[in-house]
This record gives structure tokens, C-alpha cells and sequence, in this order.
């Protein structure tokens, strides 16, 4: 295993806020999503899992539990966090990485070798001799994950890293994050929080969704849908027919409520996930979007 905990919970005083997680489980070639709201502890989270904050709960790496005589500088060489803001380096690129490769120390005569390897697994080798003020914020991500991999840890926190990047590249960093962890030279686990929602719950294991500090769900996706008798689904319909989708769903009884420019329709599963939308189309409605969400955390943000 590689980090398990139990009864976390650290307090801010002053501003009353408290985290409250009872048990996290990151297991060897895994990837744990922690969503929610702004400000509702992600951060705190994840900075505690890289043993960057201090809390209490019971704290297990890498098989040994934390205890007062922990040796954090050995712990946390096997650990790897990216924070949502990254320092900027400076120099090339390649100098940065040739520093960090010497302090972790990896001979002379193997960096150059051992960091075109890791260049090379996620498309940075036409960059290397540009600088931080050269590249976009998506290359910038990438680049700071090469330095992380070089020392080979065994546990990745990031902290939103798919912020401020577009579709295409949040889809190629995840998939760096999948590749990293099918390489079986050595173990790795990853947590990482997000707002993309669809995207995190596409390549994670487990999905941890925090409201006001607690955990309210923790657990495999397809546990989400089992644990709720009820399919609930986005929809948005043609402007002109939103009146009377709203009488539509009055009529029948149906819970629904109001996420943006979309409904969030709740139905009791005494059919398939398809007859809502079939029934939509029968009423003649346009249905500009829909989406099942019946398996994903976003049920959860209007409860």
C-alpha cells in the first residue's frame, strides 16, 4: 500500500472551518480524485497528504505509520507534490532538470541519458533548451512533472493541475498520468483534485467529494448510481421550450433543480436510463444536451 488514513481532521480557529475525512486508501497504480466546491478543503487535503500541513488522524507511507520521530526529509523524497500555483523556474529548462537530477544524485555521465528517457515518454525533447517564459502553461505542467519523476517517487499530489489549460491538453496530461503509472519499474500511486469533473472521474479508481470540509462521498465511481435509487440527469433545452419543460416536469412529479443553464432531473429507476430522454422527445421538446450523471460526483454539488 501505498499511503492510508484515518480520522483526519485538521481546524482553522479563527475562520471556523474544519476538515473532516475519515479514511483515505491510495493503493499502487491507482488514482484518487477529491472534488468539490471552492473552498471546501481539497487543498487542505491534498497539502496534508504530501505532508506539507500537519493533522491529526493516523498517517501510513509507504507500509510505516507516522509517527513523532518520522524522518519527513526521507518520507517526503518519495513523494512528489505540484501545487496548483508552480514556481517558476529559471535558466533552460534542461539546466533546471540537470540540477534537480545532481541533487537526487544521479551520476553526470547517466543525466543526460536518464533525462531524455523521461523528456522523450512525454513529448518534451523539442523544448528542453527553452525557458519558463517560452512555453505555454500546459508545457509548463508537463515539464514540472519531468522534474518531479526524476527522483522516481511513489506518490503524486496534484493540486488542480488541470487548471487553465484547454480540452486537449488536460486529455494529454491525463494520459502522461496513466502511462506513469502502467510503468512498472517502480510503484506509484496519484491523487489529484479537480473542477473537471468528467475528465477526473474518466481516469480515476476511486473519487473522494468534500462539502464543507467532509466527506460525503468516498468510493469507486459505479458505487455512486448504487448507493441512490434514483437516475439523475442533465438537460437543456431550446430556450423557447423551457417553460414548458418546467410545466412538463411539474406535472409529473418530477424533482429537478437548476445547475446554470441546465436542469438537474432526478427519476425513480423503474425503467432504463433511456426512457426520460425518450419521453423528452416524444413531448416534442429539443434537447440541445443531456447526460446521465446517475455515476458521477456532479449529483452531488445540489444536495
Amino acid at each position: 500500500m501505498i499511503f492510508t488514513a484515518t480520522n483526519i481532521v485538521k481546524q482553522y480557529p479563527r475562520s471556523k472551518f474544519q476538515l473532516q475525512v475519515p479514511n483515505i486508501t491510495l493503493s499502487e497504480g491507482a488514482i484518487v480524485g477529491v472534488v468539490g466546491e471552492n473552498g471546501n478543503g481539497k487543498t487542505t487535503l491534498l497539502n496534508i497528504v504530501a505532508g506539507e500541513l500537519e493533522a491529526s488522524g493516523s498517517l501510513n507511507y509507504f507500509g510505516e505509520e507516522v509517527k513523532q520521530d518520522t524522518d519527513w526529509s526521507a518520507l517526503k523524497s518519495k513523494i512528489a507534490f505540484i501545487p496548483q500555483r508552480i514556481p517558476r523556474w529559471y535558466g533552460s529548462l534542461i539546466q533546471n532538470l540537470k540540477l534537480k537530477a545532481a541533487l537526487d544524485g544521479i551520476p553526470a555521465e547517466e543525466s543526460d541519458a536518464y533525462l531524455d528517457e523521461i523528456l522523450s515518454f512525454l513529448g518534451l525533447m523539442d523544448y528542453k533548451h527553452l525557458k519558463w517564459t517560452e512555453i505555454s502553461t500546459g508545457y509548463r505542467l508537463r515539464f514540472e512533472l519531468a522534474r518531479m519523476l526524476i527522483g522516481k517517487p511513489n506518490l503524486l499530489v496534484l493540486d488542480e493541475p488541470l487548471a487553465n489549460l484547454d480540452i486537449n491538453t488536460q486529455q494529454k496530461f491525463l494520459s502522461d498520468l496513466k502511462n506513469i503509472l502502467q510503468d512498472k519499474s517502480y510503484s506509484t500511486a496519484v491523487i489529484l483534485s479537480s473542477q473537471q469533473l468528467h475528465e477526473i472521474e474518466t481516469v480515476s479508481d476511486h473519487m473522494i467529494f468534500l462539502r464543507k470540509g467532509e466527506s460525503v462521498f468516498s468510493g469507486a465511481v459505479n458505487e455512486l448510481e448504487a448507493d441512490h435509487d434514483q437516475f439523475v440527469f442533465e438537460v437543456q433545452v431550446e430556450a423557447a421550450d423551457k417553460a414548458r419543460l418546467l410545466t412538463y416536469l411539474q406535472a409529473n412529479n418530477l424533482t429537478y433543480g437548476a445547475t446554470g443553464e441546465y436542469l438537474q432531473v432526478s427519476i425513480d429507476k423503474t425503467g432504463t436510463s433511456n426512457d426520460f430522454l425518450s419521453d423528452l422527445i416524444k413531448e416534442g421538446f429539443t434537447v440541445k444536451y443531456y447526460r446521465n450523471i446517475s455515476k458521477s460526483t456532479k449529483r452531488l454539488f445540489n444536495q
